[in-house]
C-alpha cells in the first residue's frame, strides 16, 4: 500500500512539474514575442500554436523529464532572444541576463548531454550582442554559412562512421560506434518498436543518405502510425510554423535589426538541433524535437509580422531606439 501511495504521489508530482514547466516556458515565450514584435496578433497566433503543439502536450501525463528539460531550454532561448534584441540596455540588467542564461545552460548540460546545441546557441547569442553591427550586416550570410557547415558536418560524420580510424581523438566514442552499427543494419530510428529500417549503409554515400533520412524524419509533421487526432494537431502546428519561419528568414531585410538578429539566432538553433540529432539519435516519439518548438513559435510570430506589415517593425524600432530619441532632441 505504501509503495502504491508513494508511486501515485510521485506520478502526480511529476505531472504537476510538467504543467509548471510548460506554463512557465509558454509565458516566457509569449513575453519575448510581445517585446520583439510589439504585436497583439503575433502573441495571439503564438498562443494558438501552443494550444495545438502535440509535441509538448503528449508528454504532460508521463513520468518523464522531457518537459522539464524543455523548460530549461526554453528559458535559455528566450533569454538569448531578449539579449540579442537589446540595443543599449542597463548594465545591471545585462549582467543579470548573462548570469541567468549561463547558469541555466550549465544546468541544462548537467540535465542532459544533448544540451550541446543549447551551449552553441547561448554562445552565439552573446557573440551576436557583442557584435551587433556585424550581425546586422552579415546575418543572412551567417545563416547560409550555418547551413553549409551543417552539410559539411554530415559528410565528415559519415566518413568517420565508415572509417573509425579517422577519428582524431583516439578510439571512436561509444555513441558513435553504436550509431555506425545501426547505420550498417539500416536502422535509422533508435529502439523503434517495431524496428524502422531502410537500406543499410555500405559506403560513405550510404551513411550520408541515412543521416539525411533521419533529418527528414526529425522534421516531419506526419507519420503513418500517428492517430488521426495527432496528425491533425501536428499539421495545424507545423504547416503554419514552418511556413512562417521560412517567411521570417526570407523576409529578413524587411525586419528591424533587433528582429533580424532574433530570427538569425533562432534559425541557427533550429538547424543545430536538427542536424545534431540526425547525426546521433532520433526517437520514434520525437522527444528530441521538443526544444525546437518554442524557437519555431518565436520565428513564426516574427514571420507573421514580416508578412503582414513589413514596414511597421522597422518604424517601431526607429521610434523606440534611444539613439533616435537623442537625435530628435538634438
Amino acid at each position: 500500500l505504501l509503495k502504491t501511495l508513494l508511486g501515485a504521489w510521485w506520478t502526480t508530482g511529476v505531472v504537476v512539474l510538467n504543467w509548471v514547466a510548460l506554463s512557465i516556458g509558454a509565458y516566457m515565450t509569449l513575453d519575448v514575442i510581445r517585446r520583439v514584435t510589439q504585436s497583439g496578433a503575433g502573441m495571439l497566433f503564438a498562443a494558438l500554436l501552443f494550444l495545438v503543439a502535440a509535441d509538448l502536450l503528449i508528454f504532460v501525463p508521463y513520468v518523464l523529464s522531457d518537459l522539464m528539460f524543455w523548460g530549461l531550454s526554453t528559458a535559455v532561448l528566450t533569454l538569448g532572444v531578449a539579449l540579442v534584441t537589446i540595443e543599449n540596455g542597463d548594465r545591471h540588467s545585462m549582467a543579470r541576463t548573462l548570469a541567468a542564461g549561463s547558469v541555466l545552460v550549465i544546468l541544462a548540460l548537467l540535465f542532459r548531454p544533448v544540451a550541446l546545441p543549447l551551449v552553441a546557441f547561448w554562445t552565439l547569442a552573446i557573440a551576436t550582442w557583442l557584435g551587433r553591427p556585424l550581425m546586422d550586416r552579415f546575418g543572412p550570410a551567417l545563416l547560409a554559412a550555418a547551413a553549409v557547415a551543417g552539410f559539411i558536418a554530415i559528410v565528415v560524420h559519415a566518413y568517420v562512421l565508415m572509417h573509425p580510424s579517422a577519428w582524431p581523438f583516439g578510439s571512436l566514442p561509444e555513441i558513435l560506434s553504436m550509431v555506425a552499427g545501426e547505420y550498417r543494419e539500416g536502422m535509422f530510428v533508435h529502439n523503434a518498436s517495431p524496428p524502422m529500417l531502410v537500406a543499410p549503409a555500405t559506403d560513405v554515400l550510404g551513411f550520408i543518405r541515412i543521416t539525411l533520412q533521419k533529418l527528414l524524419f526529425f522534421i516531419t509533421p506526419w507519420l503513418p502510425h500517428y492517430s488521426t487526432a495527432h496528425t491533425l494537431l501536428n499539421l495545424l502546428f507545423f504547416v503554419p510554423a514552418y511556413g512562417l519561419s521560412i517567411a521570417a528568414i526570407t523576409n529578413l531585410r524587411r525586419l528591424a535589426p533587433p528582429q533580424q538578429r532574433a530570427a538569425v539566432v533562432l534559425g541557427v538553433f533550429v538547424l543545430l538541433v536538427s542536424v545534431f540529432h540526425a547525426m546521433l539519435l532520433i526517437d520514434s516519439d520525437h522527444r528530441y524535437r521538443v526544444p525546437v518548438v518554442p524557437a519555431l513559435i518565436m520565428l513564426s510570430a516574427i514571420g507573421l509580422e514580416s508578412a503582414r506589415r513589413p514596414q511597421t517593425l522597422a518604424s517601431i524600432a526607429r521610434t523606440k531606439s534611444p539613439a533616435t530619441a537623442r537625435d530628435r532632441k538634438a
